[in-house]
């Protein structure tokens, strides 16, 4: 039986060299003895994250500490450590396997040169058979020179100038400063097998149309030392079950067979949201004379998936309607970054805990953007479990001063190559839904389509290794590239799959774009916001925390093209004089703005068929960015409002504004729909409150049959005068008078959001009941003006363990009203730090709540 063993942990050591060749002749030592200049690594990993640890660079996460830091990727690395191997049986072979080397480099074994690969997304393996046949059981030395990172381009220089497959968001970006990734990132391991090994496995189901039956073709690539003959079975495991087996004669070296098996009644893979997301697995074994040498399993899902043309759009436009198992869907999307800017560094439970906040935020499709990473096994396996399908792209990007890639025949060669070998390593996963070329290639402000040679030869591969999945060559794919008034002006229904835009339009503006929006498909937008609190604190130093402006090189740094501060000023009347109003103040923006947008391109669901905002989390802590969750993994209020805008059941208003100074008259057009079964009788409840809790106006609406097709319900307006602070306050109320779904906007009656500062206190009593890693926080107005902006943040250090998982974490309370929050708490030690929560809000002071 074919056995592995992984070399992953800490029995690395790593050491830099000024120059490939020293580093490449320090290899070459069999021997190496003591090395002063060596120190600690871990594997998988990134060189940057042990020169850290090491002590030889400051935090780079701290302040402007990654400037300092900038030297390490211009050298060259050798890792080494000491592999003990088995005395190979008669018949067994041996090979050292890698996952992953960024981005090129050298494999010396017991000090002579054993191979080189280049590409970081590309697997390698080495076969020692030779070199151990007939040697006893041995420890040998084993290290791998890894290649100064090669020259690439950051955000602001010319695509067409890259010339490898690499992430370029550690270049340099707008959320990522220049923290270019070296190391082993994957796991490295050595393979033993005996006569024949499984290379792949690819279990491709085909559904009839009516989805009650299906045929799985399962795909087994094989390498066999000789010509024999091997039994090979396919069992499915899961709530629906089979087997089949056969009998194959292989030559010797690589090899197909297939394997056919018929499935009646397959339990169906569902997007989160649509139903369940059964995952089944395939397990293949391979038998010999002497028995099984060998099994691989891999995920499978029933379910398919196709594109169909959005309502009203024009004959030209690609299809933008999603369906699933026969099902049209909205897309709920969020666009996805790397979780940490040095990805080699394993993270497990924040992987886990921003899936999590993406499923519970009703998300089914994330878009893995192609400035970053072609996403790892452990990504894709929660995402199938979520049922959260993903939209893959290549690692190709726009840049700033040219976004189209290089066509010459070496690099589009290399492309297709390294396609080939990546496309195989996901396709089993029932999740992935799409491959894309890349993000924003375009030329003269137009997406690029499959005419360019690089985009037309990775359509090639995917179409030959992948043909069920949806090939898209870029987005936004156009013919349209950007969501801007002057173009919707210009062309309304020439605008298809858009991005943009990244940042808030202002009181006005921001409701006036995405109520006249037109686009089919919006697969890139966003609003940008000031970090949380405690991680704002522990990345910017106490001395350096005001002003937050460009004027300040630490917030430059820091993500200086997300520094709207002068908007938020303006946005509250230019009163905001302290650090904590001003973050207050720009959550605000952000979250209102976010959440208002994708209400409003789900207003206009099936013309618009699917939201993807950028972007769910942040690879690098910056003190401004365009995430709804922070580095460290807590949301910010932007997190929550689209979270409520992705409700299965949904109520919203339109309206022209978020501040009416001058305005004569107030309305607001109400809206509600439902992505579940169609709800017979309901009724919508719209009131205007003010502050103080006076009722200013009322108006109720009947729905009938609300669907997945928004449904006006009618408009609420007010012709007297408003009050300084309001809320426009929605309630969705089944027919047996059972609360279905509420919202809520808060609102100024000048000309300006600075009355939100003067409001009086409030009085929030707030309690605390526990069940283990459940918390339910009970909160109750008490007294006073309406709670405005309440936060529920986690309390503890930044360097406590896990989260604090919340089902909401930013409201308005009114009075006499009260309400209870779920929080679940994951991945913290089981509690050795204290567990607490911070509550706060625009006029209700800070308070540390613990459970009894």
């Amino acid at each position: 039986m074919r056995r592995k063993d992984l070399l992953d942990g800490v029995d690395w050591t790593v050491e830099g060299f000024l120059g490939l060749d020293s580093a490449l002749r320090a290899a070459a030592l069999e021997d190496a003895g003591e090395r002063p200049a060596a120190f600690a690594a871990s594997v998988p990993g990134s060189i940057l994250d042990d020169v850290r640890r090491a002590g030889l660079v400051t935090d780079p996460y701290v302040g402007t500490g990654s400037l300092a830091a900038e030297w390490v990727p211009e050298r060259a690395w050798v890792y080494r450590r000491r592999v003990d191997t088995p005395a190979l049986a008669a018949g067994e072979r041996l090979w050292l396997s890698f996952d992953g080397l960024d981005h090129a480099g050298e494999v010396f074994w017991d000090g002579v040169s054993v191979g080189r690969n280049e590409g970081m997304f590309v697997p390698f393996e080495l076969d020692l058979t030779e070199r151990l046949r007939g040697a006893r059981a041995g420890s040998h030395s084993l290290a791998v020179v890894v290649d100064p990172a090669p020259e690439s381009e950051p955000q602001m220089g010319r695509t067409s100038r890259v010339r490898h497959h690499k992430s370029r968001m550690t270049y340099g970006w707008d959320f990522s400063p220049r923290m270019v990734h070296q190391g082993l990132w994957r796991s490295v391991r050595v393979d033993v097998a005996g006569p024949a090994r499984i290379l792949d496995a690819w279990a491709r189901p085909r559904l009839s149309a009516d989805l009650r039956t299906a045929e799985v073709e399962i795909t087994v690539a094989l390498d066999a030392a000789d010509p024999q003959t091997l039994r090979l079975e396919a069992e499915l495991y899961g709530a629906t079950s089979g087997r089949v087996e056969s009998k194959v004669a292989v030559p010797a070296g690589p090899t197909e067979a297939v394997l056919r098996l018929e499935v009646r009644n397959p339990a169906l893979w569902w997007p989160n949201g649509s139903g369940d997301p059964i995952v089944h697995w395939v397990v293949v074994r391979c038998t010999g004379d002497d028995g099984l040498l060998d099994e691989a399993s891999v995920p499978l899902g029933f379910r398919t998936i196709e594109r169909v043309p959005n309502e009203g759009a024009r004959g030209d436009a690609r299809p933008w309607t999603w369906v699933v198992n026969g099902r049209r869907i909205y897309v709920r999307g969020w666009n996805w970054v790397p979780v940490d800017v040095q990805y080699g560094v394993s993270r497990p439970p924040k992987l886990a805990h921003l899936l999590r906040l993406a499923r519970d935020a009703n998300v089914n499709l994330l878009r893995v953007w192609g400035g970053g990473l072609i996403e790892s096994e452990d990504f894709y396996a929660a995402c199938d479990a979520h049922g959260i399908l993903v939209w893959q792209e290549f690692a190709q990007s726009s840049s700033g001063f040219g976004s189209v890639p290089a066509s010459d025949s070496e690099f589009v060669e290399r492309m297709a190559r390294e396609a080939a070998a990546i496309v195989p390593l996901r396709r089993n996963h029932p999740s992935l839904a799409a491959w894309c070329g890349g993000n924003e290639l375009a030329g003269a402000d137009r997406p690029l389509d499959d005419d360019a040679p690089v985009l037309g030869a990775l359509r090639e591969v995917v179409a030959r290794l992948d043909p069920d999945r949806v090939w898209l060559p870029t987005s936004p794919s156009g013919p349209g590239f950007l969501n801007r008034l002057d173009l919707i002006e210009a062309d309304p229904d020439g605008l298809h799959d858009v991005h943009g835009p990244w940042e808030h339009q202002g009181l006005a503006g921001q409701h006036e774009l995405y109520d006249r929006g037109t686009a089919l498909f919006h697969s890139e937008f966003g609003v940008e916001g000031m970090t949380n609190r405690r991680t704002h604190e522990a990345l910017v130093p106490a001395a350096d925390r005001w002003p937050p402006t460009r004027a300040n090189p630490v917030y430059r740094h820091l993500g200086d093209w997300w520094i709207n501060e002068p908007l938020v000023q303006a946005s509250f009347g230019g009163r905001l004089a302290d650090l904590e109003s001003l973050r207050r103040a720009s959550q605000h923006l952000q979250a209102d703005g976010l959440g208002y947008a994708v209400e409003a391109n789900r207003r206009r669901a099936f013309r618009n068929s699917g939201s993807i905002p950028w972007q769910l989390n942040e690879s690098f802590p910056n003190a401004w960015c365009t995430s709804a969750v922070d580095h460290h993994g807590d949301p910010k209020p932007a997190y929550y409002a689209v979270r409520r805008a992705y409700a299965p059941i949904v109520v919203a208003a339109s309206f022209a504004r978020a501040a009416w100074g001058g305005a004569q008259r107030f309305a607001a057009t109400v809206w509600a729909w439902s992505d579940r079964d169609a709800i017979p009788g309901a009724t919508c409840v719209a009131r205007v409150v003010g502050a103080e809790g006076t009722q200013v106006a009322r108006a109720t609406f009947g729905a009938k049959d609300l669907g997945d097709r928004p449904a006006r319900l009618g408009e609420l307006a007010v012709d007297t005068p408003l009050p300084a602070v309001f809320v426009l306050d929605l309630v969705l109320l089944a027919a047996d008078g059972r609360c279905l779904a509420t919202n809520r906007y808060l609102l100024s009656g000048t000309d300006d959001l600075g009355p939100l500062l003067d409001v009086g206190p409030a009085q929030v009593e707030a309690s605390v009941d526990r069940a283990g890693d459940r918390w339910e926080v009970r909160l109750r107005h008490g007294g006073g003006p309406a709670a405005l902006g309440l936060r529920l943040e986690d309390a503890r250090p930044i360097d406590s363990a896990g989260w604090a998982e919340m089902d909401d974490g930013h409201v308005v309370l009114l009075p006499g009203e009260s309400r209870s929050i779920a929080v679940r708490w994951a991945d913290d030690a089981g509690g050795t730090i204290p567990r607490q929560l911070r509550l706060g809000g625009w006029n209700v002071a800070d308070e540390v709540l613990a459970a009894p």
